[in-house]
Protein backbone atom coordinates (compact mmCIF):
# COMPACT_ATOMS: atom_id res chain seq x y z
CA UNK A 1 0.00 0.00 0.00
CA UNK A 2 1.28 3.53 -0.73
CA UNK A 3 2.54 5.55 2.21
CA UNK A 4 -0.17 7.90 3.46
CA UNK A 5 0.86 11.52 3.32
CA UNK A 6 -0.77 14.93 3.55
CA UNK A 7 0.42 17.30 0.87
CA UNK A 8 0.21 21.08 1.09
CA UNK A 9 0.77 23.43 -1.83
CA UNK A 10 1.08 27.15 -1.07
CA UNK A 11 1.76 30.38 -2.89
CA UNK A 12 4.75 31.86 -1.07
CA UNK A 13 4.36 35.29 -2.66
CA UNK A 14 0.60 35.47 -2.27
CA UNK A 15 -1.23 37.69 0.23
CA UNK A 16 -2.60 36.38 3.53
CA UNK A 17 -5.77 34.41 2.80
CA UNK A 18 -9.07 35.65 4.23
CA UNK A 19 -10.78 32.63 5.83
CA UNK A 20 -14.15 33.85 4.55
CA UNK A 21 -12.90 33.30 0.99
CA UNK A 22 -11.84 29.70 1.43
CA UNK A 23 -13.63 26.92 -0.48
CA UNK A 24 -13.83 23.42 1.02
CA UNK A 25 -14.18 20.41 -1.29
CA UNK A 26 -15.10 16.82 -0.48
CA UNK A 27 -14.68 13.57 -2.40
CA UNK A 28 -17.90 13.13 -4.37
CA UNK A 29 -17.86 9.40 -3.66
CA UNK A 30 -16.83 9.04 0.00
CA UNK A 31 -17.62 12.53 1.27
CA UNK A 32 -14.17 12.84 2.88
CA UNK A 33 -12.46 16.24 3.05
CA UNK A 34 -10.32 16.45 -0.09
CA UNK A 35 -8.81 19.94 -0.05
CA UNK A 36 -9.31 23.58 0.85
CA UNK A 37 -8.48 26.34 -1.64
CA UNK A 38 -8.67 30.12 -1.81
CA UNK A 39 -10.63 30.06 -5.10
CA UNK A 40 -13.84 28.72 -6.59
CA UNK A 41 -12.93 25.56 -8.51
CA UNK A 42 -15.60 26.26 -11.13
CA UNK A 43 -13.72 29.40 -12.14
CA UNK A 44 -10.47 27.54 -12.79
CA UNK A 45 -9.42 26.68 -16.39
CA UNK A 46 -9.91 23.10 -17.59
CA UNK A 47 -7.78 20.69 -19.62
CA UNK A 48 -9.04 19.84 -23.08
CA UNK A 49 -7.85 16.23 -22.78
CA UNK A 50 -9.91 15.11 -19.78
CA UNK A 51 -11.80 18.14 -18.45
CA UNK A 52 -9.71 18.29 -15.26
CA UNK A 53 -9.59 21.61 -13.42
CA UNK A 54 -6.15 23.25 -13.55
CA UNK A 55 -4.85 24.95 -10.40
CA UNK A 56 -1.68 27.00 -10.51
CA UNK A 57 -0.24 26.57 -7.02
CA UNK A 58 2.00 29.60 -7.54
CA UNK A 59 -1.16 31.71 -7.69
CA UNK A 60 -3.48 29.88 -5.30
CA UNK A 61 -3.11 28.42 -1.82
CA UNK A 62 -4.29 24.80 -1.68
CA UNK A 63 -4.20 22.42 1.25
CA UNK A 64 -4.68 18.79 0.24
CA UNK A 65 -5.72 15.94 2.52
CA UNK A 66 -4.60 13.19 0.19
CA UNK A 67 -2.24 10.23 0.01
CA UNK A 68 0.21 9.15 -2.66
CA UNK A 69 -1.83 7.21 -5.21
CA UNK A 70 1.09 6.01 -7.27
CA UNK A 71 1.77 6.52 -10.96
CA UNK A 72 -0.71 5.79 -13.73
CA UNK A 73 -0.07 5.92 -17.49
CA UNK A 74 -2.95 7.26 -19.60
CA UNK A 75 -3.10 6.74 -23.35
CA UNK A 76 -4.64 9.74 -25.09
CA UNK A 77 -6.61 9.77 -28.37
CA UNK A 78 -3.64 11.13 -30.32
CA UNK A 79 -1.60 8.08 -29.29
CA UNK A 80 0.59 9.83 -26.71
CA UNK A 81 1.02 8.33 -23.24
CA UNK A 82 0.72 10.65 -20.26
CA UNK A 83 2.20 9.95 -16.84
CA UNK A 84 0.03 10.95 -13.88
CA UNK A 85 1.16 11.11 -10.27
CA UNK A 86 -2.14 10.37 -8.58
CA UNK A 87 -3.37 11.86 -5.29
CA UNK A 88 -5.92 9.66 -3.54
CA UNK A 89 -8.42 9.68 -0.72
CA UNK A 90 -8.31 6.07 0.37
CA UNK A 91 -8.35 4.10 -2.89
CA UNK A 92 -10.01 6.89 -4.87
CA UNK A 93 -7.98 9.30 -7.05
CA UNK A 94 -9.21 12.89 -6.92
CA UNK A 95 -6.23 14.78 -8.39
CA UNK A 96 -2.90 14.34 -10.14
CA UNK A 97 0.25 16.07 -11.31
CA UNK A 98 2.06 15.41 -14.57
CA UNK A 99 5.38 16.39 -12.98
CA UNK A 100 6.08 16.29 -9.25
CA UNK A 101 8.04 19.55 -9.52
CA UNK A 102 5.36 21.35 -11.53
CA UNK A 103 3.23 24.12 -10.07
CA UNK A 104 0.18 22.76 -11.92
CA UNK A 105 -2.27 20.59 -9.99
CA UNK A 106 -5.13 18.86 -11.82
CA UNK A 107 -8.41 18.09 -10.06
CA UNK A 108 -10.27 15.28 -11.83
CA UNK A 109 -13.55 16.12 -13.48
CA UNK A 110 -16.49 15.04 -11.29
CA UNK A 111 -14.27 13.86 -8.42
CA UNK A 112 -15.12 16.48 -5.79
CA UNK A 113 -18.06 18.47 -4.52
CA UNK A 114 -18.68 21.29 -2.05
CA UNK A 115 -21.51 19.18 -0.61
CA UNK A 116 -20.47 17.27 2.51
CA UNK A 117 -21.30 13.59 2.73
CA UNK A 118 -22.21 14.08 6.37
CA UNK A 119 -24.98 16.46 5.34
CA UNK A 120 -26.12 13.96 2.72
CA UNK A 121 -26.32 11.20 5.33
CA UNK A 122 -28.36 13.38 7.66
CA UNK A 123 -30.72 14.11 4.77
CA UNK A 124 -30.99 10.40 3.97
CA UNK A 125 -29.34 10.78 0.56
CA UNK A 126 -26.86 8.42 -1.05
CA UNK A 127 -23.91 10.01 -2.85
CA UNK A 128 -23.32 8.17 -6.11
CA UNK A 129 -19.77 7.96 -7.55
CA UNK A 130 -19.18 9.81 -10.85
CA UNK A 131 -18.74 6.53 -12.76
CA UNK A 132 -22.54 6.07 -12.49
CA UNK A 133 -24.38 9.02 -14.01
CA UNK A 134 -27.32 9.96 -16.17
CA UNK A 135 -26.50 10.89 -19.75
CA UNK A 136 -27.71 14.35 -20.72
CA UNK A 137 -28.03 13.16 -24.32
CA UNK A 138 -30.04 9.95 -23.91
CA UNK A 139 -31.47 10.38 -20.41
CA UNK A 140 -30.31 6.84 -19.56
CA UNK A 141 -28.03 5.97 -16.68
CA UNK A 142 -24.51 5.03 -17.78
CA UNK A 143 -21.91 2.99 -15.91
CA UNK A 144 -18.23 3.17 -16.82
CA UNK A 145 -16.85 -0.36 -16.60
CA UNK A 146 -13.23 -1.47 -16.40
CA UNK A 147 -12.54 -5.12 -17.26
CA UNK A 148 -10.02 -7.59 -15.87
CA UNK A 149 -10.06 -10.60 -18.20
CA UNK A 150 -9.10 -14.27 -17.87
CA UNK A 151 -10.58 -14.51 -14.39
CA UNK A 152 -11.80 -17.81 -12.95
CA UNK A 153 -15.34 -16.39 -12.79
CA UNK A 154 -17.34 -13.33 -13.79
CA UNK A 155 -17.83 -11.06 -10.81
CA UNK A 156 -17.91 -7.49 -9.53
CA UNK A 157 -14.59 -6.41 -8.05
CA UNK A 158 -15.09 -2.89 -6.73
CA UNK A 159 -16.70 0.48 -7.39
CA UNK A 160 -14.41 3.52 -7.45
CA UNK A 161 -14.98 7.12 -8.44
CA UNK A 162 -13.67 6.33 -11.94
CA UNK A 163 -15.08 2.90 -12.80
CA UNK A 164 -17.10 -0.16 -11.85
CA UNK A 165 -14.42 -2.85 -12.00
CA UNK A 166 -15.49 -6.29 -13.25
CA UNK A 167 -13.63 -9.60 -13.61
CA UNK A 168 -14.60 -11.61 -16.70
CA UNK A 169 -13.53 -15.09 -17.82
CA UNK A 170 -13.13 -14.26 -21.52
CA UNK A 171 -10.77 -11.93 -23.34
CA UNK A 172 -11.67 -8.25 -23.15
CA UNK A 173 -10.81 -7.81 -26.85
CA UNK A 174 -13.56 -10.29 -27.75
CA UNK A 175 -17.12 -8.96 -27.92
CA UNK A 176 -18.31 -12.33 -26.58
CA UNK A 177 -17.39 -10.97 -23.17
CA UNK A 178 -20.45 -8.73 -23.47
CA UNK A 179 -22.67 -11.76 -22.88
CA UNK A 180 -20.94 -12.28 -19.54
CA UNK A 181 -21.54 -8.64 -18.63
CA UNK A 182 -25.21 -8.79 -19.64
CA UNK A 183 -25.81 -11.89 -17.52
CA UNK A 184 -23.94 -10.48 -14.52
CA UNK A 185 -25.61 -7.08 -14.42
CA UNK A 186 -29.09 -8.39 -15.21
CA UNK A 187 -28.75 -10.51 -12.06
CA UNK A 188 -27.05 -7.88 -9.88
CA UNK A 189 -29.40 -5.05 -10.86
CA UNK A 190 -32.47 -7.30 -11.07
CA UNK A 191 -33.42 -6.04 -14.53
CA UNK A 192 -34.30 -7.64 -17.87
CA UNK A 193 -31.61 -8.06 -20.50
CA UNK A 194 -33.59 -5.72 -22.75
CA UNK A 195 -32.95 -2.90 -20.23
CA UNK A 196 -29.18 -3.14 -20.72
CA UNK A 197 -26.88 -2.10 -23.53
CA UNK A 198 -23.08 -1.99 -23.90
CA UNK A 199 -20.72 -0.04 -26.11
CA UNK A 200 -16.96 0.12 -26.29
CA UNK A 201 -15.11 3.07 -24.73
CA UNK A 202 -11.79 4.62 -25.78
CA UNK A 203 -9.71 1.94 -24.07
CA UNK A 204 -10.03 -1.76 -24.87
CA UNK A 205 -10.33 -2.38 -21.13
CA UNK A 206 -13.36 -0.16 -20.76
CA UNK A 207 -17.04 -0.37 -21.65
CA UNK A 208 -20.04 1.90 -21.18
CA UNK A 209 -23.17 0.10 -20.00
CA UNK A 210 -26.53 1.87 -20.18
CA UNK A 211 -29.42 0.92 -17.92
CA UNK A 212 -33.09 1.71 -18.45
CA UNK A 213 -35.72 2.32 -15.75
CA UNK A 214 -33.34 2.69 -12.80
CA UNK A 215 -31.91 5.79 -11.14
CA UNK A 216 -28.18 6.20 -10.40
CA UNK A 217 -28.97 5.82 -6.70
CA UNK A 218 -30.82 2.53 -7.26
CA UNK A 219 -27.98 1.15 -9.37
CA UNK A 220 -25.30 2.13 -6.88
CA UNK A 221 -27.25 0.66 -3.96
CA UNK A 222 -27.68 -2.67 -5.79
CA UNK A 223 -24.00 -2.77 -6.70
CA UNK A 224 -23.07 -2.17 -3.06
CA UNK A 225 -25.33 -4.99 -1.96
CA UNK A 226 -23.67 -7.35 -4.45
CA UNK A 227 -20.12 -6.58 -3.35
Amino acid sequence: MPKRTTLTFTSEDGPRVDSTKLFVYHCKYSGRHAFTIDADLKKMPRRRTDGAYVIDTDEHTVKLYTADGGVKFIKRQNGTVEKQYRLNLGQLPIAYKSDLNSNLLYIMDGAVTTYSNQNARRAGRLLVPPCISRSERSGLVEMRLELEDRSHRCMLSRVTADVVRVHVTGLMANDAVHEELFDLFAKVLNVRLSQLDIRRAKSSRNRIMTVESLTPEQIYERLREAL
